[in-house]
C-alpha cells in the first residue's frame, strides 16, 4: 500500500513538472531571421515563439527593441501581441548599413519571463 502510494506521488508530481516545464516558451523563428543579410530595413519585425504569449489587457508586458549600427533605437514603441507573435513596426528613415541588434523580453503564458537577443545586418 505504501510503495502505491509513494508511485502515485511520483507521478502526480512528474506529470506536473512535465506541464510546467513545457509551459516555458521559446523563440522559434523570426523576420528578419537571425543573422541574415537584408537589402532594406523592414516595416517591421515579427518574432514567433512556440507558444502563446501572456497578455495583460493593455499593459505592455511583451517588448521587443531593435537598435542600429549607431546604437539608436529603430522600433517605435508599440509592440503588438497576437497569440505567438510579437511585432513592433520599425522606424524607415534614413536606414545605416550595418549590423541591427534585436532583443526582446516576453512572458510566456505561466508567467516565465523569456528573454533573448540576435542580430541581423543590413547590406546592399
Amino acid at each position: 500500500m505504501r510503495k502505491n502510494c509513494i508511485a502515485l506521488l511520483v507521478s502526480i508530481f512528474l506529470v506536473s513538472s512535465a506541464s510546467i516545464a513545457s509551459a516555458h516558451t521559446v523563440l522559434i523563428s523570426s523576420n528578419p531571421n537571425k543573422g541574415s543579410i537584408v537589402k532594406a530595413l523592414p516595416s517591421k519585425i515579427t518574432l514567433k515563439f512556440a507558444d502563446p504569449l501572456l497578455t495583460l489587457g493593455k499593459r505592455a508586458i511583451n517588448n521587443v527593441v531593435v537598435t542600429s549600427p549607431n546604437n539608436s533605437l529603430v522600433t517605435t514603441g508599440v509592440n503588438i501581441v497576437k497569440g505567438a507573435l510579437l511585432t513592433a513596426p520599425l522606424k524607415n528613415r534614413a536606414a545605416i548599413m550595418g549590423t541591427y541588434k534585436v532583443s526582446y523580453r516576453v512572458s510566456a503564458q505561466d508567467g516565465h519571463i523569456v528573454t533573448g537577443s540576435f542580430t541581423f545586418k543590413l547590406q546592399n
